[in-house]
């Protein structure tokens, strides 16, 4: 594959209903360090819609715990963002039909397999048509876990593809344990109130940092999740 991207790294952002400012502040992060990008949205958000699709992605994120109609779940999302070309269910739903779904729907791959830190990790086919993308980390898994917040527990120099996953309002409020999420999670839509519970230590939105100065301090290459798929499609093709 082209710069060997089996190797690389790709940010991926549930949004999770937050409000535009708090998606904003981590833009701002990934402005500052030159950082690609896949968003995947839960709902319209005039922000995402302003950014460069060539660095920021938009994916769809689904809830089908709200409304087990599936076919509309999506369809209320892809008509928000038609040129989307992947999905990660919320909570990381998923089953053979609605993989089926997603082929049926039109999307080209999928991103809910969960492989927390396991090295040599790469795209691979599911149903034959969908191109499944492994994530590698997450950042509720992390703190759920009572990791401590060191960029050395990320695995950023294990082979292999590393997608990390990461949601704004943890980096916004600095999450640091379920407890203190649980405190402010009302406020997800309410930046002024959600202001009052950052934390002001080490969480997830220091870690998100370090990881953002590590890949840039290294010139590391990044990629959206498109990018990978794209790239996962042509060495395949390359191999026919």
């Amino acid at each position: 594959m082209k710069d060997d991207i089996r190797d690389q790294i790709a940010i991926t952002i549930d949004i999770d209903w937050v409000a535009d400012e708090i998606i904003r502040y981590t833009v701002d992060l990934l402005e500052k360090y030159q950082v690609k990008v896949t968003f995947f949205a839960t709902h319209s958000s005039n922000y995402l819609k302003t950014l460069d699709s060539s660095r920021y992605e938009i994916g769809l994120h689904p809830n089908f715990e709200q409304n087990n109609d599936y076919n509309k779940t999506i369809k209320v999302l892809k008509d928000l963002y038609p040129e989307a070309v992947g999905i990660r269910s919320h909570c990381l739903l998923t089953s053979g039909p609605l993989l089926q779904l997603f082929i049926d729907t039109g999307f080209s791959y999928e991103a809910n397999a969960f492989i927390p830190l396991v090295s040599s990790l790469r795209p691979y086919r599911c149903l034959n048509k969908l191109v499944s993308i492994p994530c590698y980390w997450g950042d509720d898994y992390h703190y759920l876990a009572g990791f401590d917040f060191e960029l050395s527990l990320l695995g950023v120099n294990n082979p292999g593809l590393k997608v990390y996953m990461f949601h704004p309002i943890h980096i916004f409020a600095n999450t640091n344990s379920d407890s203190h999420y649980v405190s402010f999670k009302q406020y997800l839509k309410n930046p002024e109130l959600l202001q009052k519970y950052r934390h002001t230590g080490t969480g997830i939105g220091t870690l998100f940092e370090q990881l953002l100065r590590h890949i840039s301090d290294n010139k590391l290459a990044n990629y959206t999740c498109k990018e990978i798929y794209e790239a996962y499609i042509a060495g395949d093709r390359a191999q026919d």
